[in-house]
Protein backbone atom coordinates (compact mmCIF):
# COMPACT_ATOMS: atom_id res chain seq x y z
CA UNK A 1 0.00 0.00 0.00
CA UNK A 2 1.12 3.49 -1.01
CA UNK A 3 1.82 5.73 1.74
CA UNK A 4 1.97 9.57 2.22
CA UNK A 5 5.34 10.78 4.41
CA UNK A 6 6.37 14.37 5.45
CA UNK A 7 10.03 15.25 4.80
CA UNK A 8 11.70 17.77 6.21
CA UNK A 9 9.53 17.99 9.18
CA UNK A 10 11.31 19.10 12.20
CA UNK A 11 10.21 17.90 15.96
CA UNK A 12 12.73 20.52 17.93
CA UNK A 13 13.06 19.29 21.77
CA UNK A 14 15.05 21.52 24.18
CA UNK A 15 18.20 20.62 25.56
CA UNK A 16 18.19 17.61 28.38
CA UNK A 17 21.11 19.86 30.08
CA UNK A 18 20.86 23.45 28.36
CA UNK A 19 17.22 24.00 29.33
CA UNK A 20 17.43 22.01 32.37
CA UNK A 21 20.79 24.52 33.74
CA UNK A 22 19.06 27.67 32.15
CA UNK A 23 22.88 27.94 29.80
CA UNK A 24 20.33 28.38 26.95
CA UNK A 25 17.29 29.93 28.89
CA UNK A 26 14.83 27.03 27.86
CA UNK A 27 11.47 26.37 29.24
CA UNK A 28 11.15 23.66 32.28
CA UNK A 29 8.93 20.99 33.37
CA UNK A 30 8.06 21.38 36.68
CA UNK A 31 7.79 18.51 39.45
CA UNK A 32 5.03 18.80 42.21
CA UNK A 33 6.75 17.41 45.00
CA UNK A 34 4.37 15.05 47.04
CA UNK A 35 2.48 14.48 44.21
CA UNK A 36 1.05 10.69 43.34
CA UNK A 37 3.09 10.61 40.16
CA UNK A 38 6.75 11.83 41.76
CA UNK A 39 8.51 8.84 39.47
CA UNK A 40 6.61 10.02 36.62
CA UNK A 41 7.56 13.15 36.72
CA UNK A 42 10.85 12.49 37.62
CA UNK A 43 11.29 10.76 34.09
CA UNK A 44 10.30 13.50 32.75
CA UNK A 45 12.60 15.75 34.17
CA UNK A 46 15.57 13.23 33.45
CA UNK A 47 14.98 14.21 29.44
CA UNK A 48 13.87 17.46 30.13
CA UNK A 49 11.49 18.24 27.26
CA UNK A 50 10.11 20.95 25.89
CA UNK A 51 8.17 20.17 22.71
CA UNK A 52 8.02 22.72 19.99
CA UNK A 53 5.39 21.30 17.32
CA UNK A 54 6.33 20.25 13.82
CA UNK A 55 5.73 22.11 11.03
CA UNK A 56 5.31 20.75 7.76
CA UNK A 57 7.53 22.19 5.11
CA UNK A 58 6.46 19.99 1.87
CA UNK A 59 5.99 15.85 1.67
CA UNK A 60 6.13 13.25 -0.86
CA UNK A 61 4.80 9.87 -1.48
CA UNK A 62 7.14 7.29 -0.88
CA UNK A 63 7.19 3.36 -1.14
CA UNK A 64 9.39 0.28 -2.00
CA UNK A 65 12.87 -0.31 -1.05
CA UNK A 66 14.67 2.85 -2.17
CA UNK A 67 12.57 4.30 0.52
CA UNK A 68 14.11 2.27 2.91
CA UNK A 69 17.79 3.67 1.95
CA UNK A 70 16.78 7.11 1.58
CA UNK A 71 15.46 7.15 5.30
CA UNK A 72 18.81 6.00 6.49
CA UNK A 73 20.61 8.59 4.56
CA UNK A 74 18.04 11.27 6.44
CA UNK A 75 19.07 9.68 9.43
CA UNK A 76 23.22 9.34 8.08
CA UNK A 77 22.90 13.10 7.35
CA UNK A 78 21.34 14.90 10.44
CA UNK A 79 24.01 13.06 12.75
CA UNK A 80 27.03 13.77 10.52
CA UNK A 81 26.24 17.47 10.52
CA UNK A 82 24.47 17.99 13.98
CA UNK A 83 26.17 15.28 16.16
CA UNK A 84 28.11 17.60 19.10
CA UNK A 85 31.53 15.74 18.18
CA UNK A 86 32.80 15.79 14.85
CA UNK A 87 34.73 12.92 15.63
CA UNK A 88 31.64 10.92 15.93
CA UNK A 89 33.08 8.97 19.37
CA UNK A 90 35.70 7.52 17.56
CA UNK A 91 33.39 5.70 14.63
CA UNK A 92 34.15 5.94 11.43
CA UNK A 93 30.94 7.88 9.91
CA UNK A 94 31.74 7.65 6.40
CA UNK A 95 32.67 3.80 6.27
CA UNK A 96 29.47 4.09 8.72
CA UNK A 97 27.52 5.54 5.87
CA UNK A 98 28.67 2.80 3.14
CA UNK A 99 27.60 0.32 5.29
CA UNK A 100 24.39 1.06 6.21
CA UNK A 101 23.09 2.20 3.08
CA UNK A 102 24.13 -1.06 1.77
CA UNK A 103 22.39 -2.94 4.08
CA UNK A 104 19.20 -0.80 3.61
CA UNK A 105 18.82 -2.29 0.11
CA UNK A 106 18.04 -5.38 1.41
CA UNK A 107 15.30 -4.05 4.36
CA UNK A 108 12.26 -5.49 3.17
CA UNK A 109 10.04 -3.81 6.18
CA UNK A 110 9.65 -0.64 8.59
CA UNK A 111 10.44 -3.53 11.58
CA UNK A 112 14.09 -4.34 9.94
CA UNK A 113 14.64 -0.34 8.60
CA UNK A 114 13.97 0.42 12.68
CA UNK A 115 16.22 -2.25 13.40
CA UNK A 116 18.96 -0.57 11.72
CA UNK A 117 18.46 2.86 12.77
CA UNK A 118 18.80 1.91 15.96
CA UNK A 119 21.70 0.20 15.09
CA UNK A 120 23.08 3.08 13.02
CA UNK A 121 22.43 5.19 15.82
CA UNK A 122 24.15 2.75 18.52
CA UNK A 123 27.56 2.94 16.55
CA UNK A 124 27.85 6.58 18.30
CA UNK A 125 28.25 4.77 22.03
CA UNK A 126 25.89 7.75 23.43
CA UNK A 127 23.77 6.82 25.65
CA UNK A 128 21.69 10.25 25.03
CA UNK A 129 21.52 9.93 21.24
CA UNK A 130 19.43 7.07 20.26
CA UNK A 131 16.20 6.12 17.15
CA UNK A 132 13.03 5.96 18.90
CA UNK A 133 10.45 3.67 16.68
CA UNK A 134 7.28 4.31 17.06
CA UNK A 135 6.23 1.64 19.88
CA UNK A 136 8.85 3.51 21.98
CA UNK A 137 7.32 7.09 21.50
CA UNK A 138 4.55 6.72 24.17
CA UNK A 139 7.55 5.63 26.86
CA UNK A 140 9.95 9.14 25.61
CA UNK A 141 7.17 11.11 25.79
CA UNK A 142 3.66 10.48 26.75
CA UNK A 143 4.92 11.67 30.81
CA UNK A 144 1.43 11.62 32.95
CA UNK A 145 1.80 14.50 35.16
CA UNK A 146 0.18 15.53 38.53
CA UNK A 147 -2.69 17.49 36.67
CA UNK A 148 -4.55 13.89 35.61
CA UNK A 149 -7.76 14.31 37.00
CA UNK A 150 -7.38 10.70 38.33
CA UNK A 151 -4.26 10.38 40.29
CA UNK A 152 -2.40 7.20 40.19
CA UNK A 153 -2.34 4.54 43.21
CA UNK A 154 1.17 4.00 44.35
CA UNK A 155 2.46 2.79 47.06
CA UNK A 156 4.24 6.02 48.58
CA UNK A 157 8.12 5.04 47.96
CA UNK A 158 10.14 7.76 46.40
CA UNK A 159 12.77 6.81 44.14
CA UNK A 160 13.47 9.74 42.20
CA UNK A 161 14.57 10.40 39.72
CA UNK A 162 16.15 6.69 40.30
CA UNK A 163 18.88 4.99 42.21
CA UNK A 164 22.57 6.56 42.38
CA UNK A 165 24.82 5.10 39.72
CA UNK A 166 27.19 3.74 42.54
CA UNK A 167 24.08 1.82 44.52
CA UNK A 168 24.46 -1.61 44.98
CA UNK A 169 20.80 -1.94 45.86
CA UNK A 170 17.89 -0.49 45.17
CA UNK A 171 16.56 1.68 47.79
CA UNK A 172 13.51 3.35 49.47
CA UNK A 173 15.30 6.70 49.36
CA UNK A 174 12.59 8.10 50.82
CA UNK A 175 8.68 7.28 52.63
CA UNK A 176 6.08 9.68 52.57
CA UNK A 177 4.87 9.28 55.96
CA UNK A 178 1.14 8.81 55.44
CA UNK A 179 1.11 5.80 52.70
CA UNK A 180 0.58 2.22 52.01
CA UNK A 181 4.43 1.45 52.26
CA UNK A 182 4.43 3.42 55.80
CA UNK A 183 1.81 1.29 57.04
CA UNK A 184 3.80 -1.65 56.13
CA UNK A 185 6.84 -0.57 58.22
CA UNK A 186 9.12 0.51 54.88
CA UNK A 187 11.01 3.27 55.92
CA UNK A 188 14.00 5.26 54.20
CA UNK A 189 17.05 3.05 53.39
CA UNK A 190 15.17 -0.14 53.59
CA UNK A 191 16.46 -2.16 50.64
CA UNK A 192 14.02 -3.24 47.42
CA UNK A 193 15.15 -6.99 46.71
CA UNK A 194 12.06 -8.31 44.93
CA UNK A 195 8.65 -6.81 43.62
CA UNK A 196 6.09 -9.78 43.21
CA UNK A 197 8.26 -12.36 43.76
CA UNK A 198 11.09 -10.72 40.84
CA UNK A 199 14.28 -10.57 41.72
CA UNK A 200 15.25 -6.53 41.33
CA UNK A 201 18.86 -7.18 39.56
CA UNK A 202 21.01 -3.98 38.51
CA UNK A 203 21.51 -4.24 34.64
CA UNK A 204 25.31 -2.85 34.26
CA UNK A 205 25.34 0.69 35.86
CA UNK A 206 21.52 1.26 36.14
CA UNK A 207 18.09 -0.78 37.21
CA UNK A 208 15.62 -1.39 34.89
CA UNK A 209 12.84 1.10 34.39
CA UNK A 210 11.13 -1.60 35.16
CA UNK A 211 12.18 -2.26 38.95
CA UNK A 212 11.71 1.67 39.72
CA UNK A 213 8.13 1.85 38.35
CA UNK A 214 7.14 -1.37 39.91
CA UNK A 215 8.36 -0.28 43.35
CA UNK A 216 6.49 2.61 42.72
CA UNK A 217 3.13 1.86 40.87
CA UNK A 218 3.24 -2.14 41.26
CA UNK A 219 3.24 -4.67 38.06
CA UNK A 220 -0.67 -4.40 37.67
CA UNK A 221 -3.61 -4.49 40.11
CA UNK A 222 -4.68 -3.25 43.50
CA UNK A 223 -1.44 -4.94 45.22
CA UNK A 224 2.20 -5.25 45.28
CA UNK A 225 4.05 -7.76 47.20
CA UNK A 226 7.37 -6.27 47.69
CA UNK A 227 10.80 -7.93 49.32
CA UNK A 228 12.53 -5.86 51.50
CA UNK A 229 15.42 -5.66 53.58
CA UNK A 230 15.01 -3.60 56.48
CA UNK A 231 18.58 -4.07 58.40
CA UNK A 232 21.79 -5.98 58.24
CA UNK A 233 20.99 -7.75 61.70
CA UNK A 234 17.07 -8.52 59.86
CA UNK A 235 15.99 -11.05 57.61
CA UNK A 236 14.15 -9.96 54.58
CA UNK A 237 10.72 -10.15 54.65
CA UNK A 238 7.62 -10.06 51.94
CA UNK A 239 5.09 -7.08 52.80
CA UNK A 240 1.95 -6.67 50.72
CA UNK A 241 0.88 -3.36 49.96
CA UNK A 242 -2.56 -2.21 48.59
CA UNK A 243 -2.10 0.38 46.20
CA UNK A 244 -3.18 3.81 47.31
CA UNK A 245 -2.87 7.51 47.77
CA UNK A 246 -0.01 9.17 49.76
CA UNK A 247 0.17 12.39 52.05
CA UNK A 248 3.54 13.95 54.00
CA UNK A 249 5.62 13.14 51.47
CA UNK A 250 9.75 14.78 51.40
CA UNK A 251 9.52 17.75 50.06
CA UNK A 252 12.34 20.64 50.18
CA UNK A 253 12.95 21.03 54.35
CA UNK A 254 16.07 23.16 56.38
CA UNK A 255 17.23 22.62 59.58
CA UNK A 256 20.38 23.25 61.94
CA UNK A 257 22.19 20.13 62.23
CA UNK A 258 24.97 21.65 64.55
CA UNK A 259 24.84 24.27 66.81
CA UNK A 260 28.44 25.09 68.61
CA UNK A 261 29.39 25.88 65.61
CA UNK A 262 26.17 26.86 63.86
CA UNK A 263 25.74 24.56 60.83
CA UNK A 264 22.64 24.58 58.56
CA UNK A 265 21.12 22.28 56.02
CA UNK A 266 18.99 23.00 53.02
CA UNK A 267 17.54 20.10 51.00
CA UNK A 268 17.12 21.05 47.40
CA UNK A 269 14.65 18.27 45.69
CA UNK A 270 14.63 19.87 42.11
CA UNK A 271 15.92 23.01 40.71
CA UNK A 272 12.54 24.41 39.67
CA UNK A 273 11.29 27.56 39.14
CA UNK A 274 11.19 28.85 42.49
CA UNK A 275 14.30 26.75 44.00
CA UNK A 276 16.82 29.62 44.47
CA UNK A 277 13.67 31.66 46.14
CA UNK A 278 13.00 28.83 48.71
CA UNK A 279 17.57 28.35 49.25
CA UNK A 280 17.35 32.13 50.41
CA UNK A 281 13.93 31.98 52.72
CA UNK A 282 15.08 29.07 54.55
CA UNK A 283 18.94 30.51 54.72
CA UNK A 284 17.14 34.08 55.97
CA UNK A 285 14.59 31.38 58.42
CA UNK A 286 18.21 30.02 59.76
CA UNK A 287 19.73 33.28 60.36
CA UNK A 288 17.08 34.65 61.97
CA UNK A 289 18.38 34.95 65.68
CA UNK A 290 22.26 34.36 64.35
CA UNK A 291 24.16 33.93 61.52
CA UNK A 292 25.27 30.51 60.02
CA UNK A 293 28.59 29.49 60.36
CA UNK A 294 28.29 26.89 57.16
CA UNK A 295 25.84 25.36 55.47
CA UNK A 296 25.07 22.41 53.35
CA UNK A 297 23.80 22.27 50.09
CA UNK A 298 21.49 18.81 49.38
CA UNK A 299 21.31 17.97 46.00
CA UNK A 300 21.00 14.59 45.89
CA UNK A 301 18.52 12.67 43.92
CA UNK A 302 17.87 15.81 42.22
CA UNK A 303 16.05 15.53 38.43
CA UNK A 304 17.10 19.37 37.77
CA UNK A 305 15.57 21.74 36.37
CA UNK A 306 17.23 25.32 36.40
CA UNK A 307 19.82 25.91 38.79
CA UNK A 308 21.61 29.33 37.60
CA UNK A 309 19.48 31.72 40.06
CA UNK A 310 20.31 29.03 43.05
CA UNK A 311 24.56 29.41 42.36
CA UNK A 312 23.65 33.33 41.87
CA UNK A 313 22.44 32.96 45.79
CA UNK A 314 26.19 32.15 46.50
CA UNK A 315 28.63 33.23 43.85
CA UNK A 316 29.07 34.87 40.14
CA UNK A 317 31.35 34.27 37.17
CA UNK A 318 32.17 32.45 34.38
CA UNK A 319 32.12 28.56 34.92
CA UNK A 320 33.33 27.63 30.88
CA UNK A 321 31.60 27.09 28.18
CA UNK A 322 28.36 25.00 26.43
CA UNK A 323 27.93 23.91 22.77
CA UNK A 324 29.02 21.58 20.39
CA UNK A 325 32.63 20.31 19.70
CA UNK A 326 32.57 20.61 15.88
CA UNK A 327 35.35 22.51 13.46
CA UNK A 328 33.86 25.93 13.21
CA UNK A 329 30.94 25.94 15.39
CA UNK A 330 31.12 28.22 18.12
CA UNK A 331 30.36 27.62 21.82
CA UNK A 332 28.34 30.03 24.17
CA UNK A 333 30.02 31.25 27.78
CA UNK A 334 28.43 29.73 30.63
CA UNK A 335 28.57 32.42 33.51
CA UNK A 336 26.59 32.54 36.26
CA UNK A 337 25.28 36.02 36.64
CA UNK A 338 25.21 38.21 40.13
CA UNK A 339 24.36 39.79 41.88
CA UNK A 340 25.19 37.68 44.69
CA UNK A 341 21.71 36.97 47.01
CA UNK A 342 23.52 35.78 50.28
CA UNK A 343 27.36 36.52 50.44
CA UNK A 344 30.40 35.01 49.37
CA UNK A 345 32.55 34.02 52.45
CA UNK A 346 30.37 31.56 54.12
CA UNK A 347 31.18 27.88 53.97
CA UNK A 348 29.45 26.10 52.10
CA UNK A 349 29.14 22.21 51.23
CA UNK A 350 27.02 20.58 48.46
CA UNK A 351 26.19 17.08 48.48
CA UNK A 352 26.09 15.33 45.20
CA UNK A 353 25.56 10.95 43.93
CA UNK A 354 25.29 9.34 40.77
CA UNK A 355 21.66 10.92 40.70
CA UNK A 356 22.40 14.37 40.55
CA UNK A 357 21.18 14.76 37.22
CA UNK A 358 21.76 17.87 34.72
CA UNK A 359 20.92 21.26 36.86
CA UNK A 360 21.76 19.57 39.71
CA UNK A 361 25.30 18.76 37.61
CA UNK A 362 25.45 22.47 36.62
CA UNK A 363 24.99 23.67 40.54
CA UNK A 364 27.75 21.80 41.99
CA UNK A 365 30.07 21.89 38.93
CA UNK A 366 29.55 25.60 39.19
CA UNK A 367 30.29 26.08 42.97
CA UNK A 368 33.00 24.32 42.90
CA UNK A 369 34.39 25.96 39.24
CA UNK A 370 34.00 29.06 40.97
CA UNK A 371 35.28 27.82 44.47
CA UNK A 372 32.42 28.75 46.57
CA UNK A 373 32.04 25.28 48.02
CA UNK A 374 33.01 21.55 48.84
CA UNK A 375 31.48 19.14 46.74
CA UNK A 376 31.24 15.79 48.81
CA UNK A 377 29.44 12.86 48.16
CA UNK A 378 29.70 10.74 45.15
CA UNK A 379 30.14 11.70 41.32
CA UNK A 380 27.13 13.58 40.36
CA UNK A 381 25.53 12.00 37.26
CA UNK A 382 26.52 13.24 34.41
CA UNK A 383 23.95 14.04 32.18
CA UNK A 384 25.22 17.10 30.33
CA UNK A 385 24.31 16.99 27.12
CA UNK A 386 21.67 19.02 25.40
CA UNK A 387 19.51 17.20 23.31
CA UNK A 388 17.34 17.73 20.04
CA UNK A 389 14.99 15.43 18.11
CA UNK A 390 14.28 15.05 14.29
CA UNK A 391 11.11 13.53 12.82
CA UNK A 392 12.48 10.78 10.15
CA UNK A 393 10.17 10.57 6.26
CA UNK A 394 8.48 7.92 8.20
CA UNK A 395 7.83 9.63 11.12
CA UNK A 396 10.16 7.83 13.02
CA UNK A 397 12.62 9.88 15.35
CA UNK A 398 15.97 10.45 16.35
CA UNK A 399 16.79 12.02 19.34
CA UNK A 400 20.35 13.12 18.85
CA UNK A 401 22.96 14.71 21.62
CA UNK A 402 23.62 18.27 20.04
CA UNK A 403 26.02 20.40 23.09
CA UNK A 404 27.46 19.94 26.32
CA UNK A 405 29.22 21.46 29.12
CA UNK A 406 33.49 22.49 29.44
CA UNK A 407 34.65 23.52 32.19
CA UNK A 408 36.78 26.70 32.10
CA UNK A 409 40.00 24.75 32.03
CA UNK A 410 38.48 22.34 29.11
CA UNK A 411 37.02 19.28 31.20
CA UNK A 412 34.23 17.83 30.22
CA UNK A 413 31.57 16.99 32.87
CA UNK A 414 29.30 14.14 30.33
CA UNK A 415 29.09 10.79 31.45
CA UNK A 416 31.38 11.14 34.51
CA UNK A 417 30.05 13.82 36.56
CA UNK A 418 31.43 16.53 38.85
CA UNK A 419 33.92 14.82 41.17
CA UNK A 420 33.83 15.72 44.92
CA UNK A 421 36.21 16.94 47.01
CA UNK A 422 35.77 14.54 49.87
CA UNK A 423 34.52 10.94 48.59
CA UNK A 424 31.54 9.85 50.82
CA UNK A 425 30.18 6.65 49.49
CA UNK A 426 26.57 5.77 51.70
CA UNK A 427 27.33 1.56 51.38
CA UNK A 428 24.51 -0.75 52.18
CA UNK A 429 23.18 1.43 55.40
CA UNK A 430 24.58 4.52 55.02
CA UNK A 431 20.63 6.04 54.38
CA UNK A 432 19.84 4.64 58.56
CA UNK A 433 22.50 6.21 60.63
CA UNK A 434 21.72 8.35 62.83
CA UNK A 435 21.40 11.04 63.44
CA UNK A 436 21.81 11.62 60.12
CA UNK A 437 22.70 9.62 56.95
CA UNK A 438 26.26 8.80 56.32
CA UNK A 439 26.84 11.69 53.54
CA UNK A 440 24.99 14.37 55.76
CA UNK A 441 27.66 13.28 58.45
CA UNK A 442 30.03 13.82 55.84
CA UNK A 443 29.23 17.25 55.03
CA UNK A 444 29.31 18.57 58.61
CA UNK A 445 32.11 17.04 59.55
CA UNK A 446 34.00 18.66 56.16
CA UNK A 447 32.25 21.95 57.49
CA UNK A 448 34.24 21.65 60.94
CA UNK A 449 36.99 21.17 59.77
CA UNK A 450 37.00 23.96 57.41
CA UNK A 451 35.61 26.10 59.84
CA UNK A 452 38.26 25.16 62.01
CA UNK A 453 41.01 26.21 60.27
Amino acid sequence: MKKAFWIGVVLIIASVVLGACGAAGQAQATPTSGSPNLMETAMALTSQQTIVPATPVGGVEVEGPDDYVGIVKQAWSIVNTEYVRDNFNGADWDAIYDEYTARAEQVTSSEELWDLLSEMIGELNDDHSRFVPPDRMTAEFDVETSDAAAPKPWTGIVIWPGPSREDEYLFAWDVCGTSPAAAAGITRGDIILAIDGKEVVKEGEEFSRDDILGAVYGTGGSQVTLTVWQGPDQDPVDLTLTLGGAGDCPDRYYEIVNQDPRIGYIRVTDFDGDAAFTIMESIRAMEADQPLDGLIVDVRHNPGGNSDDSVAVFTEGIVGTVGPFREGEQRTIYRIRGPVEWNKTTPVVVLTDGSSHSAADYFPAAMQELGRATIVGMNSAGNTEGITGWILADGTLIRLAVSTLALNDGTVLEGVGVTPDVIAPLGTWGLKAEPYDLQIQAGIDTLLEIIGE
